[in-house]
């Protein structure tokens, strides 16, 4: 389905953008989070895919560029979002968004996501903290999994069955009470995708997020080449705990939300 010649997959390969990460996680690794509908190479190369969510039915746009976005990409884009009422466009190409502006594309809310990435040579493992034991989950903890994401966000806790059986995912346990979990939204043979870090929040504070980060990234590395997480931008706790694991900014991203033309 890939639709790729192998210059595209080399430029998802050598972006490692958030919009790339997710494309490659669907083509040829394990990707839960969304599902790729179509995915479509242009002269550039730019690659542009169309992506929904399982859980909330969003469609999302996912633009990856070697540099600046070109005219032909807009205009594989546009055809998309006039198919539906509202899109998210992800690109790591802040012109993208004055391009679909000037189409008369109508914006809603935005976000940006630093991609952040570690590998052996700058991983620094954490110590677990005392007063607590970490397992990773399988299918007999669902249900505490799906009530402590539900905690977070009810969206979140509707992804705990497959965040558990379709991905890698970790807890921290203060007694038999699930209080923190962390699992991985996509892996390939090369690197993994880390997501859906969480803590109870009356058991923040006490280094159980650090070492959930930790554990996940050492089986990341164990398996693969390089471990990336995504942070949103103005997220300077989560950060900082991924800088002090060896993380590493690697890629800047925004998410828009798009709207046809009225």
């Amino acid at each position: 389905m890939s639709g790729l010649t192998n210059e595209g997959l080399r430029l998802l390969r050598e972006l490692m953008d958030m919009p790339s990460i997710l494309v490659l996680g669907a083509l040829e690794g394990t990707l839960w989070l969304d599902e790729l509908e179509e995915v479509r190479e242009l002269e550039g190369p730019s690659v542009v895919a169309l992506m929904k969510s399982p859980y909330t039915g969003d469609t999302f746009i996912d633009v990856i560029c070697r540099g600046r976005c070109g005219r032909k990409v807009l205009e594989a884009v546009s055809p998309y979002i006039q198919s539906v009422e509202r899109a998210w466009v992800s690109s790591s190409d802040p012109s993208l968004v004055d391009a679909l502006v000037s189409s008369g594309v109508r914006l809603g809310e935005s976000l940006a996501f630093y991609v952040m990435r570690a590998d052996g040579a700058s991983f620094r493992p954490s110590p677990p903290p005392p007063g607590f034991s970490f397992t990773a989950l399988d299918e007999h903890d669902l249900e505490a999994a799906s009530s402590l994401l539900a905690g977070w966000d009810e969206v979140k806790g509707a992804q705990a069955s497959d965040m558990v059986m379709r991905g890698n995912s970790y807890g921290a346990w203060a007694g038999e009470r699930l209080v923190g979990i962390v699992g991985t939204y996509a892996t390939t043979p090369d690197w993994w995708y880390l997501g859906n870090l969480f803590v109870d929040p009356e058991f923040r504070g006490r280094g159980v997020g650090r070492y959930l980060a930790s554990l996940a990234t050492a089986e990341a590395l164990n398996s693969a080449r390089e471990a990336y997480a995504t942070v949103e931008y103005d997220n300077s706790v989560s950060r900082g705990l991924l800088a002090r694991l060896g993380y590493r900014a690697h890629a800047l991203s925004t998410v828009i939300e798009v709207r046809k033309a009225s």
